[in-house]
Formats: C-alpha cells, structure tokens, sequence
C-alpha cells in the first residue's frame, strides 16, 4: 500500500472538534465529532478509504492545492468536471455544494472510436475510403480515475464521498512531469520579462530562449513556448483599450471597399472580444 503525507506550515497534525447538539427520545445528547485538515502532516492511501474519509477542506483552493499535488506526484494532469451550486434538496444557492477533479484523459472525444457507444455493431467488414492524414493521438482514453467532494452543510467543509485512483493509461515519468498541462504555467516574473521583450521589438521565440538561458536550457522552463504565445496574445487583448476594435474593423471594411481584392476576417471569442485577424491584399498584375 502507498502512503503519501502531506504537511502544514507547523508540521504538526491538525484536530478540530466540534460539538453537535441533537435531540434523542426528547434527551439532549453531544456528539463529538474529529476533522483533520487535509493540510496536516497526516499520512493517507488513496486507494484505502479509512485514511481519508476524516479529511476536511475549508475551500475550493484547498481542494485543488491537495489533489493538484497529488496528481503532480502520481504523474497525471487534471481538469475540473463539475463545480455545483445545487444543494442535497438540488436547491439553488450561493456557494458550491459539489465538487469533482478528473484525469484529463477522462471521457472520450466527440465521434471517438474509443468510445465502445461509437464502435460498428455489426460483423459484417465495412469498407471506408479514406485520405490519410497526420493525427494528434487522442488524449481522452475513458480514464475513471477522479475524485469527488461534498459540502457538509452542517460544519461548513468540503469532504471525500469518493475517490478512484485507478488509470487506464500509462502515467509520465518524474523527469516529464514539468509537462503536465494543468502545471504548465508562465510566472508572474518571466511573464513581465517576455511582454519587455516583445515591446521592445523581440520575437517571441526569441525571448523564449532568452527565458530558457537564465534556467540552463528551455527544458527547465515550468511552460512550453505555446504556453507563452497565449499568455503574451492574452496580455495584449487586455490591454486593448475600449474602441480599438472598432477602429480595426473601420479601416478593414474602408479598405475592402476600395480594393475589391482585399479580403479580412476577424474571430471574436464567447466574450466578444477579438480573438485573431486574417487579412491578405491582392496580388496586383502587371
């Protein structure tokens, strides 16, 4: 059996009590309850439901630093699956009554033949023309492993129903865990570096090396250069000041009316903000 330990900022092993009054055959009984904080120098097995049934989490980050951890040092990327406001009654309110983190290989793609629901059913050989072309292997497999939390209405804290630890599909090894997708991420710090960079007329590969040189190669970079990409085209589309859009849209459409060649198109995003701009000028024959 593993056992993984995590450990609070005391080290030390934290116990709260707290006391619940009820009535019983018209007698007022106490019962007293232990929470450990998942947070506590405490050791616990996934796969064994004793070591963390007790384990209690103040917050949504709480949940997300404890199972982020521990997907990190098991060797797989996470996503969030479901995030519910509906209560035990499945009532509207105001804060998150149920939580559950995934395996971000978890579930298929749209139209997967991975899927057993989207396989031929029938025996007979089905002839497919096709044209074959270079595919990114898929990277939702069906994995179940996941974990999944309540809110104890009562106490005010987040607990384990249930947790599934097993994979279907082979974890990375420790050197490729900087890798992980839902780890991946550009740090304050070297983010205000590269868009320096960028201002100052510098590609972004460019800079991206440049990061890389300060950490001993771009391989012990905490992100990968698409990574930056997004960041950077992120910052900049804040940064957009209000009418901006309309300008760009302006000029595009003046200069489609006078060259009938000209062609632009512009993708705006789900929050309406600008997203990428395609334009090309005609090719002018003499």
């Amino acid at each position: 059996m593993d056992l993984i330990s995590t450990s609070s900022e005391s080290g030390q092993l934290s116990v709260e009590t707290s006391s619940l009054i009820h009535a019983e055959s018209g007698q007022l009984s106490v019962e007293t309850s232990s929470m450990i904080h998942a947070d506590s120098s405490q050791c616990y097995s996934p796969s064994n439901e004793e070591s963390w049934k007790s384990l209690v989490f103040q917050s949504i980050k709480e949940i997300e630093d404890f199972y982020g951890n521990y997907a990190y040092n098991t060797g797989f990327s996470i996503r969030t699956m479901l995030k519910s406001k509906n209560n035990s009654q499945n009532k509207k309110s105001d804060k998150v009554h149920y939580v559950r983190y995934v395996c971000n290989k978890q579930g298929f793609k749209k139209g997967s033949l991975l899927n057993p629901n989207n396989r031929p059913t029938s025996d007979s050989p089905l002839v497919i023309e096709f044209v074959k072309v270079k595919e990114k292997p898929e990277e939702r497999v069906g994995c179940k492993a996941g974990i999944y939390l309540k809110l104890d209405e009562v106490l005010n804290v987040y607990k384990i129903y249930r947790w599934d630890v097993a994979h279907c599909h082979p974890l990375h090894k420790p050197e490729h865990l900087c890798y992980l997708r839902s780890f991946r991420e550009v740090n304050e710090i070297q983010g205000q570096l590269a868009l320096i960079n960028s201002k100052a007329g510098m590609s972004m590969r460019t800079s991206y090396e440049v990061l890389g040189q300060g950490v001993g190669g771009t391989e012990n970079l905490p992100f990968r250069f698409s990574d930056l990409k997004n960041y950077l085209m992120t910052i900049r589309q804040k940064e957009m000041v209000v009418g901006e859009a309309t300008v760009i849209q302006e000029f595009f459409r003046n200069e489609a009316l006078s060259k009938p060649s000209f062609y632009y198109d512009i993708q705006v995003d789900a929050a309406e903000d600008i997203a990428s701009i395609f334009w090309a000028d005609g090719i002018i024959s003499l």
